[in-house]
């Protein structure tokens, strides 16, 4: 089977700083690929590579067996690359309901396609607060509207930056539980994060990069204490 995603040899960076060096690996269809390192070693600019955002970028990004490079960022997502941001950055000055419906995209005749009310079903909490305009949510109640306007554009890929970062356990559950489901309709996606336990539960493979390159890939039962030690300990 074709990968969904596929990153052959990615180099990135910014001016003359190289931050990505020589990155490989690939995301199929209905899988979830955590990627995982410690901050600086290049996961942000990943994604950023992938969404055409990097300044500079070489290697092949392939999605759906296509070329990214040189394609403009908004193409790339009516492609089929949904992003939830690190920092959320839902619109401020828009309802909730304005902020699900502002990017929302049918891309052909979709079946089952992502709905208000679809998004509601997955994250009730934001039922109540259609009308709350974005800066009166809760870090929680916003990174919930980040993820529910990303599904409101259809992706086939579903990209996570820092999925959980800043949120009470209570609420990290809550997220974990929906990208279970999300999971198990079969949704493919990239998800960064830092809590090892809940990454070794969900993701399908691990990926982990250290100073812009992968250091290690496989299943959770194979990140052993020994490679967390090597890979992610400060």
């Amino acid at each position: 089977m074709r990968p969904l995603l596929r990153l052959e040899g990615v180099e990135a960076g910014y001016g003359a700083a190289r931050v990505l060096n020589g990155v490989s690996f690939d995301v199929s269809a209905g899988e979830v690929v955590a990627l995982m390192g410690r901050n600086g070693m290049g996961k942000t600019t990943l994604v950023r590579s992938i969404l055409g955002l990097a300044p500079w970028v070489r290697g092949r990004l392939l999605f759906e067996g296509r070329e990214l490079r040189g394609q403009a960022t908004h193409r790339i997502a009516r492609a089929g690359i949904g992003l939830v941001p690190e920092g959320r950055q839902v619109f401020s000055n828009l309802t909730v309901r304005e902020n699900l419906t502002a990017t929302a995209l049918v891309r052909g005749r979709m079946e089952g396609a992502w709905t208000v009310d679809r998004v509601i079903t997955m994250l009730p909490q934001l039922g109540n607060r259609l009308g709350a305009m974005g800066n009166t949510l809760s870090g929680g109640e916003q990174q919930m509207l980040a993820i529910g306007r990303a599904l409101m554009t259809n992706p086939t890929l579903l990209i996570l930056d820092e999925a959980t970062e800043g949120l009470s356990p209570v609420l990290r559950q809550e997220i974990w539980d929906c990208l279970a489901t999300l999971q198990r309709q079969g949704q493919a996606i990239l998800l960064i994060d830092k809590h090892v336990a809940a990454m070794r539960r969900l993701a399908d493979r691990i990926v982990i990069l250290e100073k812009g390159r992968v250091a290690w890939r496989g299943v959770g039962e194979g990140l052993t204490d020994d490679v967390l030690q090597r890979t992610l300990t400060v």
